[in-house]
C-alpha cells in the first residue's frame, strides 16, 4: 500500500515537468509556423511583384518599347513566378489555418515577443518596400515635369518604362502593409488577403496564357 501510494506521489511529481515540457514544445513549433508564416507574408508579394514586372517587360517588348533596366533586370522568367506562386500561396494559406487555430488555443501567446517580432519585421520590410516604390513614382513625376517643353522629351515613354513598374510595386506592397498592420492591430484580414493574393496570380497567369 505505502509503495503504491509512493508512485502514486513520484508520478505526479513529474506530470508538470512534463506538461511544461510538452508545452514548450507546442509553443516554439506556433513560433517556427509564425515566423514562417510571416515570412511568406513577404516574400509572396515581392513574387507578384516580379511577376507584374515580368508582364510589362514582355508587354513592352513586344509594343517596341523599353522598361527601364534597373526596375525589371534580374527579374524571374514567367515560368519561374508561376511556379513559385504555385508552391507558396498554398502554404501561405495552409501556415496561416494552423496557426490561427492555434492562437485561439494559447491565450495570451499574442502578447508575447515571438509573435509580434515577426509581426513588425514584415511590417517594416513591407513599409520600407513601399516607400521606396512611392519615391521612384515620385522620381518620374517630377522628372516629367522638367522635361515639359524640351526637345526630343519622350515624357510617355517615361511613365511607360518607370512609373507604371513602379506603381505596381507600390500597389502590391501598399496592399500587403494593410494586412500586417490591420493584423498587428488585432484585425485578422487574412482571408481577403489571401484570396487577393490568389485572384492576382489567377489574373496574371490567364494573361500569361493568352500571350
Amino acid at each position: 500500500m505505502a509503495e503504491a501510494q509512493s508512485t502514486t506521489i513520484s508520478t505526479e511529481g513529474k506530470r508538470p515537468g512534463l506538461l511544461a515540457s510538452r508545452q514548450f514544445t507546442g509553443t516554439s513549433f506556433l513560433t517556427l509556423e509564425h515566423v514562417g508564416y510571416f515570412a511568406l507574408v513577404v516574400l509572396v508579394p515581392a513574387v507578384l511583384a516580379m511577376g507584374a514586372l515580368t508582364a510589362i517587360g514582355l508587354w513592352s517588348h513586344s509594343s517596341g518599347s523599353e522598361v527601364q533596366p534597373g526596375l525589371v533586370g534580374g527579374t524571374p522568367t514567367a515560368v519561374e513566378t508561376a511556379a513559385a506562386l504555385a508552391v507558396l500561396t498554398p502554404l501561405l494559406y495552409l501556415l496561416r489555418s494552423r496557426t490561427a487555430a492555434e492562437y485561439d488555443k494559447r491565450t495570451g501567446y499574442r502578447n508575447r515577443v515571438g509573435y509580434k517580432l515577426p509581426v513588425y519585421t514584415a511590417l517594416a520590410v513591407l513599409a520600407a518596400a513601399t516607400v521606396g516604390s512611392f519615391i521612384s513614382m515620385l522620381a518620374v513625376f517630377l522628372n516629367s515635369l522638367a522635361q515639359i517643353g524640351v526637345q526630343g522629351a519622350d515624357i510617355g515613354q517615361l511613365y511607360t518604362s518607370e512609373f507604371i513598374p513602379a506603381s505596381l510595386l507600390f500597389v502590391v506592397f501598399g496592399l500587403a502593409v494593410w494586412y500586417v498592420l490591420w493584423l498587428a492591430k488585432g484585425r485578422d484580414a487574412s482571408k481577403s488577403f489571401i484570396g487577393l493574393t490568389s485572384v492576382m496570380y489567377s489574373t496574371w497567369r490567364a494573361w500569361r496564357i493568352s500571350r
